[in-house]
């Protein structure tokens, strides 16, 4: 009888499935579900195997953060790939946040945790860093949206993002306390629709 041949990943390949798996037990069991046994469970290899891509548990978190930053910069590239007004771009943005986050329903359980707020200095500012970045990303948009004239000149670019991330933020934990009830992306459409009368030039 012929073994069943193990399929071998490499490093950067295993590191990603690691990070997933991790985001996927969170999602259903929160952070404190989220321990070695568990995650090497849910890859399909041994704990022994795990420490040779991460240290310990903390790693697996600022690996997890590391790739959010990432996912949150392309999606924000991507936009670009296709012609639009600035207001239209920031439409964009937000709702293909909003998937991401749909996508990725472990997130909103680790963002708002307390191992984010208060069990670790090294990964609250990993995350503070995270928005701070994207926010003024965000602002470059909406200044650019006031320039031509399609975003209202009297509101401060700082504070019509703020009023976007505020909806991100209610919307996910909205949702992620409802246990994932209902779509994020048609909930952000329709939040859009009034944003955009806030601050767009009608």
């Amino acid at each position: 009888m012929a073994t069943k041949k193990k399929i071998k990943f490499d490093r950067d390949t295993r590191r990603i499935q690691i990070t997933q798996a991790a985001l996927k037990i969170i999602a259903s069991h929160g952070i404190n579900g989220l321990t070695t046994a568990a995650i090497s469970k849910e890859v399909g290899t041994s704990e022994a195997n795990l420490y040779r891509h991460f240290k310990n548990k903390e790693e697996i978190l600022y690996e997890m953060v590391k790739s959010i930053d990432s996912e949150l910069n392309k999606n924000f590239e991507n936009i670009f790939k296709t012609p639009g007004t600035p207001l239209l771009n920031l439409e964009r943005v937000f709702i293909r946040h909003l998937d991401y986050i749909e996508k990725n329903e472990g997130i909103p359980r680790l963002i708002f945790s307390d191992e984010m707020h208060i069990g670790n200095v090294r990964l609250r500012e990993m995350l503070l860093n995270t928005i701070m970045s994207y926010s003024e990303k965000l602002e470059s948009l909406v200044k650019e949206g006031q320039k031509i004239g399609k975003i209202k000149k009297d509101i401060s670019a700082k504070a019509a993002v703020s009023m976007l991330i505020g909806l991100i933020q209610a919307s996910t934990m909205r949702w992620s306390l409802s246990g994932f009830s209902f779509s994020l992306v048609d909930e952000g459409n329709k939040l859009w629709k009034n944003y955009e009368k806030c601050i767009g030039v009608q």
